[in-house]
């Protein structure tokens, strides 16, 4: 268990209920795959703005290298955000809840009851390093995270079936099980 996500979570436990795992996100391949798209995009904005073109090609290389540029400020201002998101977001399951705990400013908790997991209400499933806990029948509807939100809980404003996501967890296939066999017992 995660000392700093143990400390976090534990303010939030009910009676009786027993901390059994605790966690954060960890860097992920594909978080470092999109930190080399956003400096290929700026690296491709210097060129454009540095090539010595015609006069009538000047014009347009500046309507583009200026957008260029406003996407590069825009995909680092998302970037940013997730990763504040990524680094103040912390996980944790007990015998009765799983609880995520996480927010920019303010710390928000949500927990979900593991007596609602592969039931009527949401089904578990494990995405590589991912976990999701996902209404059922939703499965046309495939929201993927919004830039400048919370990876983890889906927005209020979006109304779109009830989604949780663990993601970039070390061992997400023992979690997994951890959640299952812990609903399970509640059963």
């Amino acid at each position: 268990m995660d000392p700093e996500a143990a400390a976090v979570i534990s303010p939030h436990l009910l009676v009786r209920e027993e901390l059994l795992w605790c966690g954060r996100p960890r860097d992920t391949s594909a978080l470092r795959w999109r930190a080399g798209a956003i400096i290929l995009v700026a690296i491709a904005a210097l060129v454009m703005r540095s090539m010595p073109l015609g006069p009538g090609l000047a014009e347009r290389a500046d309507t583009n290298s200026i957008l260029l540029a406003v996407l590069v400020g825009v995909l680092i201002a998302e970037a940013a955000v997730f990763h504040s998101y990524l680094s103040n977001t912390f996980y944790g399951v007990t015998n009765q809840r799983v609880i995520i705990v996480s927010g920019l400013r303010e710390p928000r908790m949500v927990a979900v009851l593991l007596d609602r997991l592969n039931a009527a209400h949401l089904r578990v499933r494990r995405i590589y390093r991912d976990i999701e806990l996902r209404a059922p029948g939703e499965e046309l509807f495939q929201s993927r995270r919004l830039p400048f939100t919370n990876p983890s809980v889906p927005p209020d404003w979006i109304g779109g079936p009830e989604c949780y996501r663990l993601i970039a967890l070390e061992d997400a296939r023992r979690v997994c099980d951890l959640i299952i066999e812990s609903a399970r017992k509640l059963k």
